[in-house]
């Protein structure tokens, strides 16, 4: 497992979810909302998700709302890896990476080909 030393400790970087998890979530709401389940420091509330995200509270609340309405706002692009590094799980990612049917390897092999 990736570790980060710190001063006085050791800090594990996020963790895979089983693939069974993220094959559950249907959206990309689900995803945020199943990271968010899963997170590492279960005591976390949203108000220092949002601390550490760099979010609103209110906007970090309509990420993990459990209705989809459309009025709620979803996790930005810029924030899911401050979010992963927060919850301590790769789940959205994971998700995304689904979505595309591409693993990191794929894309590897697909960028050196096409230089």
């Amino acid at each position: 497992m990736n570790d980060l030393h710190l001063f006085g400790g050791v800090v594990n970087a996020p963790a895979f979810l089983p693939a069974d998890v993220i094959a559950a979530c249907n959206t990309y709401r689900e995803a945020v909302r199943t990271a968010w389940a899963h997170r590492r420091i279960k005591a976390m509330t949203q108000r220092s998700l949002a601390e550490r995200t760099e979010c609103y509270p209110s906007h970090v609340s309509d990420y993990l709302h459990s209705d989809d309405k459309p009025t709620r706002r979803s996790l930005p692009a810029d924030k899911v890896s401050a979010f992963s590094a927060a919850v301590g799980n790769w789940g959205v990612q994971q998700w995304l990476n689904r979505q595309s049917r591409l693993t990191i390897l794929e894309e590897v092999i697909a960028e050196r080909s096409a230089a």
